[in-house]
């Protein structure tokens, strides 16, 4: 069994944004895009969109069910031991991989997940055991319309894991201008 595997969550009615947030641009590049590119080669992941992205994609069914909902969607593709969630608003995140891996090993947690700055704990930024996430998807019942907090809530245990900025979602155009020349 491959020893882990990303599913990246490319936005759903992306209501706060007002466009379809993994299409927009920074640089030139889609914000999806960003995010499969900091990812080493050798890692599977699973694009979990409603949208024809030009890009192999998997959606919950009925779509735009939530964030759990598609979380549980992506782990059913992945045939991984650990499972990350990360977000196409955290284009950088990627980056907090090894991190989130080498605490994850090194504790008995279920989850290991990013503590930004202010304190506020990124569950679109985690990495689980397989194990841990079914358990925790189970204790949620459905998981249509649940949010992310709820999921993490639901873990058995976490390791948190100090954030270095890279963790950083970005919610409309203004902020991801903080990134680039952003276009749609």
């Amino acid at each position: 069994m491959i020893r882990l595997g990303v599913i990246i969550l490319a936005g759903g009615r992306s209501t706060r944004m007002g466009a379809d947030k993994a299409q927009v641009k920074v640089d030139g590049v889609r914000l999806v895009d960003r995010v499969v590119a900091g990812l080493a080669d050798d890692i599977p992941y699973v694009v979990v969109s409603p949208y024809d992205l030009g890009i192999p994609t998997v959606s919950e069914d009925p779509p735009f069910g939530g964030p759990v909902a598609g979380i549980a969607t992506g782990a059913a593709a992945l045939d991984t031991e650990l499972k990350a969630v990360l977000s196409v608003d955290a284009p950088d995140s990627p980056a907090l991989l090894d991190s989130l891996k080498g605490a994850l090993e090194s504790s008995s947690s279920d989850v290991a997940v990013v503590q930004a700055a202010d304190g506020f704990l990124q569950p679109l930024c985690a990495l689980w055991t397989a194990s841990g996430l079914d358990a925790a998807l189970d204790a949620l019942s459905d998981p249509r319309d649940k949010s992310a907090k709820k999921l993490l809530l639901a873990a058995g245990s976490r390791v948190e894991v100090a954030g270095d900025g890279r963790e950083v979602d970005y919610d409309t155009f203004a902020e991801l201008g903080q990134l680039g020349k952003v276009e749609l």
